[in-house]
């Protein structure tokens, strides 16, 4: 069931009313109704990992009990460690178990070693590494005591399942969730309008802009030996755009459905490509994602390093610097990793790290140039970096859309060349106007959350309505072809 299907509209419009029909009357049976249609809404796509979800779910709720009925910190930890093994050998399993058996057969071949060995026709069950994030984020914030192990079953089981979420995100923490799941909502005009626009936007995003480009990129990427530089070049660019546009559209679109609700879900995208750096960068895009690999896997790794470290510095460079490098390049590498079981998504990860550490050491350098030139505020400085971060995030695009390190490589090599600056020999002349329109939005409403947020005393009604009207126009014109959303197969 696609957000941008008909059939989400029916089931949407079935769960709000039933909803609200239930809040005012009996919260218990409120949230049975919604697990009932979390669990139905993953069902449909594929029955038979909804008993995996369910049987991860009730694993995490007893080892949350377990943890918090003991208060010795090594009965706890092991719950806790317990509770990892579970949750990350059922994702690793899934996702990267081929993998490492194709990578040991490789390996054993180059030593002389001919072993044969088999593999599993896996599927991965859709969403599992978005539940899983989900799970551990628990059993996580249970053991520090953040929050307290929640008694009541459904919760939990719902916590962890919620439908807006379950596939793709946001990954929404279970001690902001959990609270919202145990009160019950009043009812608001103004945030159900608000839900509407973001998912209108969310819907314009993902069907007029991400599936549009689609078939370019798809075509440019596939003959990149046929190309001219400048139509790769076009196709990183369209890339570029796709992926924020179906990836944030998503965003939009579950956000908006929590809305719907009465649930506040939290910010996945802050107009990423008008950030002003690299960190700026990474402060806006996937926040969900990238805040989770900072607060569970950064910032202790970090701080467990710094304790092993007595020196200030270390070969002449700051332990700091080293701190930093270390725990990011190990961070970025789970990052590309947790992406997908190729080397592409490794190797796109560590460009991020790299220039995220290159960013860091220059730091001090960059901010004496500035007080000695005066630059603070020069906008062909500001400009420069905003083209350097841009060229970063497409260059490691490359990586994350081919098949291989080596079609990557031979991508970059063929854009590289001499008809860089010719006329590109694809051109969708189409798309210009509603990628125009698109960013121009975006840049007006760069203070607000998402596109379409409007209150009603900020704008003219005819601007407004026209606007709403002329983003649905563009949405029957331009809709075309329905797929399923990049992420989905992360």
């Amino acid at each position: 069931m696609l957000f941008t299907s008909p059939t989400y509209v029916l089931f949407l419009t079935t769960v709000f009313l039933i909803f609200w029909f239930l809040n005012g009357r009996n919260l218990v049976a409120r949230n049975l109704f919604l697990l009932a249609a979390s669990y139905c809404f993953y069902g449909l796509w594929d029955w038979r990992f909804l008993g995996l979800l369910t049987g991860v779910s009730l694993v995490n709720y007893f080892i949350g009990r377990a943890i918090g009925h003991h208060e010795a910190r090594l009965r706890r930890k092991a719950w806790l460690v317990a509770g990892l093994v579970v949750n990350l050998g059922n994702l690793i399993f899934f996702k990267y178990f081929n993998f490492f058996i194709a990578e040991f057969i490789e390996v054993s071949r180059l030593i002389g070693f001919n072993v044969n060995w088999f593999e599993l026709k896996l599927i991965i069950p859709i969403g599992i590494s978005f539940y899983t994030f989900l799970s551990v984020s628990y059993l996580v914030d249970i053991y520090r005591k953040k929050i307290v192990p929640e008694k009541f079953l459904p919760d939990v089981l719902l916590t962890l399942s919620f439908f807006p979420i379950i596939l793709a995100g946001p990954i929404q923490r279970p001690a902001s969730l959990l609270p919202q799941i145990q009160t019950k909502h009043l009812y608001s005009g103004q945030l159900f309008a608000d839900g509407l626009r973001q998912i209108l936007w969310g819907l314009f995003a993902k069907l007029v802009i991400a599936d549009n480009c689609a078939p370019y990129v798809d075509r440019i990427f596939s003959g990149c030996h046929t190309f001219s530089g400048s139509t790769l070049l076009l196709g990183i660019v369209l890339f570029a755009i796709q992926i924020y546009a179906d990836f944030s559209g998503y965003s939009d679109i579950a956000i908006g459905s929590a809305k719907l609700l009465g649930f506040n879900l939290m910010r996945n995208f802050a107009y990423p490509y008008f950030a002003k750096d690299i960190v700026d960068f990474w402060k806006r895009w996937h926040i969900s994602l990238t805040s989770w690999f900072r607060d569970y896997l950064f910032l202790p790794l970090a701080f467990y390093i710094s304790g092993k470290i007595r020196r200030q510095r270390i070969l002449f460079v700051g332990s700091d610097l080293i701190i930093y490098a270390v725990a990011i390049s190990f961070t970025w590498f789970l990052t590309g990793f947790w992406h997908g079981a190729m080397f592409t998504f490794i190797a796109w990860g560590l460009i991020h790290a790299a220039s995220l550490i290159l960013h860091r050491a220059l730091r001090k350098n960059r901010m004496k140039m500035i007080r000695r030139f005066n630059l603070r505020g020069d906008r062909m400085l500001k400009g420069f970096i905003r083209l350097i971060t841009l060229t970063v995030i497409m260059v490691s695009g490359i990586f994350f859309r081919s098949d291989s390190v080596a079609h990557a490589l031979e991508y970059i090599h063929n854009t590289c060349s001499l008809d860089l600056f010719v006329t590109p020999k694809i051109l969708p002349l189409e798309m210009i106007l509603p990628v125009l329109f698109y960013f121009g939005i975006e840049w007006m409403q760069r203070t607000k959350q998402y596109g379409l947020e409007m209150s009603t005393s900020g704008k003219p009604v005819i601007f407004r309505w026209g606007l709403y009207y002329l983003v649905i126009f563009l949405i029957f014109f331009y809709a075309n072809t329905h797929q399923e959303f990049i992420y989905f197969q992360f």
